[in-house]
């Protein structure tokens, strides 16, 4: 086998090769470290953006639960973790404590939340403070999204809503003792009849979209002979009639026999 002898020059060419790719190997290490750091720093300062919103959003919950003293404040926490990856490894894992505080106010809850504005032409919002948003029995979806800055007016929007909430309970139940005496009373009046409890509509052509169709309770009262009577009732106790259905289909049929019929206090002139 014959060996090729190589030259001084073409030795320390090699060499000088062998040098190169070792320095590109290192600086592509250092590239790759910095890199990483880089990104491992990326992420701790987003995560210490998250504690510092979060630290503000503690405190002006704060400050508001002190200017309201039937509130009570709350601080809910749990722990996260931020991840830090280069070329889809996770290279570094930052751990820490989320905090987000609320007010409650006997049963009702009052989220503080950041008020952000946008301007028409820019995606970038600004801050505006902190806002007070309530939940809770008889708060409906749009007063749940609508914030309040004034503590006078939440203590006022729930005292409201408590004596709402009270109302519309204490005619529920004047509504339910007032359908149960009518159907006693109609049970006494047809002793015979088949007696239901239905839930009718009306259509309120002056109230809000949302308020437009009303329910109210109807009794539909069927008598032995076919005849059908249905009432409304209110909450007073009082029964109007809404509709009465013979059996008889055939107009010429119903006529003849409301004909045969005889009352005793009526005079044909």
């Amino acid at each position: 086998m014959k060996t090729i002898q190589l030259t001084p020059a073409e030795l320390e060419l090699i060499q000088v090769k062998r040098q190169q790719e070792e320095l590109a190997a290192q600086e592509a290490a250092v590239q790759n470290q910095l890199a990483i750091e880089k990104e491992i720093a990326r992420v701790k300062l987003q995560v210490e953006g998250y504690i510092k919103q979060e630290a503000q959003q503690v405190k002006a919950a704060g400050e508001f639960a002190l200017q309201i003293p039937s509130s009570k404040l709350h601080i809910d926490t749990r722990e996260l973790a931020a991840n830090a990856s280069y070329k889809g490894e996770v290279v570094d894992t930052i751990k820490y404590q989320e905090q987000v505080a609320y007010l409650t106010i006997g049963e009702y809850k009052v989220a503080v939340k950041e008020h952000i504005v946008y301007g028409k032409f820019s995606y970038r919002g600004s801050s505006r403070g902190y806002k007070m948003y309530v939940s809770g029995q008889g708060i409906d979806y749009k007063t749940n999204n609508r914030g309040y800055k004034n503590t006078q007016k939440v203590v006022e929007l729930i005292q409201d809503t408590i004596e709402e909430v009270k109302a519309k309970e204490a005619h529920a139940n004047k509504q339910k003792n007032a359908v149960a005496t009518a159907i006693t009373e109609l049970t006494q009046q047809f002793p015979d009849a088949t007696i239901k409890q239905e839930r009718g509509y009306t259509t309120n052509h002056y109230a809000s979209h949302s308020n437009r169709y009303q329910e109210y309770d109807k009794l539909v009262v069927a008598l032995n002979n076919g005849i059908v009577i249905e009432y409304r009732v209110y909450e007073s106790g009082e029964l109007s009639r809404l509709n009465i259905t013979f059996p008889q289909h055939e107009t010429m049929e119903l006529i003849s026999v409301l004909n045969n019929l005889e009352f005793s206090s009526v005079t044909v002139a």
